[in-house]
């Protein structure tokens, strides 16, 4: 049997205004210390208004945990400042040694999240190794663009030596021209596997995720954005002062240009928010592992819009902004608003009957896990 189910977000900007401001001035009083509670508190909002097939989703986390993770990375990076202060040396580790903690730090707190989120009472989960993780959010992530940063200032050096004469300007713009490259290359896989390892290591209950997401498909969006890019870019050089003009005028058409450029990179954020959003939700699966092949249970339909979507990030930035930040809340909700209830879940089977039989295939599987877990990073 298929069946589908259309998500529904049902906070509202009045109710979620008196959850934020009370955090916001009880974390600046506390000195930051609220704020591992203001972070449940905004996670349980969001996930009690977000319902499917009648049911909302729900954040159990115990702020102290987060509050804990938090105090003991502060309190190791406080030791290592203050061992640096007689130890010279140790800065030229700082830089390194957070590089490497990054993954691991990024992994506990996708596992703490997952964790404490649940549907129907039944929990997800977050299965990445570590391993993994480094060579996706370290490897790929970090040390791939900065790799191709370095090679091209090694070459350019020698390049930019020769004089000025054709042969040096054609082997800049050769580098320049690579260099770019690789780093939209970069850009690509990037977003595409962060979300691939993202997606196909959650589960739910023993229900696993599965990304089917087409990289041939990243490469058309981002390609379109970059192209998009260039053009506002191009645009922003191309804007020349007139020596004749006076200050006003050349104040005006800088300013024109800026608003111009602006809403143009706005729109491209949209463009790409969406087609990204689209394609990787659509194509998602959620499958029973247990199967051989997998079953598929459950798929998603999403139906975002570019320009729909650009129009609320635009008039939340200008009420955001003349409001001085009180029409925040009002502007986090109406995005959520929008995403979310422009999401479908697709059953193809009973729903209660699938909970049912994943909660019995669980069993003790989400207790054991328990003590491993019992601090958020608070990433």
């Amino acid at each position: 049997m298929n069946a589908s189910q259309s998500f529904q977000f049902r906070g509202e900007a009045a109710e979620y205004f008196r959850i934020w401001i009370v955090n916001l001035f009880l974390s600046i009083v506390t000195l930051g210390i609220y704020s591992a509670w203001a972070k449940v508190r905004n996670k349980q909002y969001f996930y009690g208004n977000t319902m499917v097939a009648g049911s909302a989703f729900e954040y159990s986390a115990d702020p102290i945990m987060i509050l804990k993770g938090r105090l003991l990375v502060v309190a190791i990076l406080l030791l290592f400042s203050f061992l640096a202060r007689y130890y010279p040396l140790l800065d030229l580790l700082y830089s390194p040694l957070f590089l490497f903690i990054l993954p691991w730090l990024v992994l506990r707190g996708l596992m703490f999240n997952a964790r404490y989120s649940s549907y129907r009472n039944l929990h997800f989960a977050f299965v990445g190794g570590l391993g993994k993780t480094y060579a996706v959010v370290l490897g790929l992530g970090m040390i791939t663009p900065m790799l191709i940063i370095l090679a091209s200032y090694s070459l350019l050096g020698p390049v930019l030596g020769v004089g000025q004469d054709a042969v040096s300007r054609s082997g800049v713009v050769f580098i320049l021209g690579t260099t770019l490259l690789l780093l939209f290359i970069w850009w690509v896989l990037s977003s595409y596997y962060l979300q691939h390892y993202y997606v196909n290591h959650s589960h739910y209950g023993r229900l696993s995720f599965a990304m089917m997401a087409s990289l041939k498909q990243f490469f058309i969006f981002f390609s379109i954005a970059a192209l998009g890019f260039s053009v506002a870019l191009i645009l922003f050089l191309s804007f020349t002062f007139s020596v004749d003009a006076g200050d006003f005028v050349i104040d005006l058409e800088l300013t024109y240009t800026l608003i111009v450029v602006s809403i143009m990179l706005l729109y491209l954020r949209a463009y790409l928010k969406v087609r990204v959003f689209n394609q990787v939700w659509s194509m998602t699966r959620l499958m029973d592992a247990a199967d051989q092949p997998p079953t598929q249970l459950m798929s998603f339909h999403t139906e975002l819009k570019v320009n729909p979507l650009f129009f609320v990030y635009l008039t939340n930035i200008i009420a955001s902004a003349i409001s001085l930040g009180l029409l925040i809340p009002w502007a986090r909700v109406r995005l959520a608003r929008y995403q979310i209830n422009r999401m479908t879940l697709l059953m193809h089977g009973d729903l209660d009957r699938i909970i049912a039989d994943e909660k019995m295939k669980v069993g003790s599987f989400g207790g054991e896990m328990g003590d491993l877990l019992d601090i958020d990073i608070g990433l």
